[in-house]
């Protein structure tokens, strides 16, 4: 079982909710060892069962249409992940990827509705994640920047 408590590299610390357990738990009887060790992702692809804060996309859009500065969100993904080193390649290489909006700062990926045909519903900074755990979960706090209705991600960041 995992951990009813997270503890990110800055040490902050969040308790899971019991549907955040009961998910993750749902998740890795699926797979006897890790898929990989890492994973060099290039957006963060969030499926309703992986929001932990805002608890779902239709939450989000809520709290956001409160606080269209920006929303702190909570996730949780299987197996590690490399979401700052593409946020950083997207920041700096203007010419291959043209459409990121660096005007929202660095460390800004695209954010992915798993349900949704994968289409792109917002963009997220990526403030910090954990290590995979015993359960293979890694969890990630981002700044939800922006958040619009479903549309195809541009071909650069697939």
């Amino acid at each position: 079982m995992t951990s009813q408590q997270v503890t990110f590299p800055n040490q902050q610390t969040i308790d899971l909710p019991a549907k955040t357990i009961v998910a993750i738990e749902q998740a890795k009887a699926k797979y006897a060892t890790p898929l990989w060790q890492y994973r060099d992702e290039r957006v963060l692809k969030l499926g309703a069962h992986q929001w932990i804060y805002p608890s779902d996309v239709a939450t989000a859009r809520a709290i956001f249409a409160l606080h269209p500065m920006g929303i702190i969100g909570v996730a949780w993904k299987l197996f590690n992940r490399g979401w700052l080193a593409a946020a950083e390649a997207y920041f700096v290489d203007t010419e291959s990827y043209p459409n990121q909006p660096r005007h929202l700062g660095q460390n800004v990926i695209p954010l992915v509705d798993e349900d949704n045909d994968s289409q792109q519903i917002g963009w997220v900074r990526i403030h910090q994640y954990t290590s995979m755990d015993s359960n293979f979960a890694v969890f990630v706090q981002f700044t939800l920047l922006d958040l619009f209705e479903p549309r195809s991600l541009p071909a650069e960041y697939r």
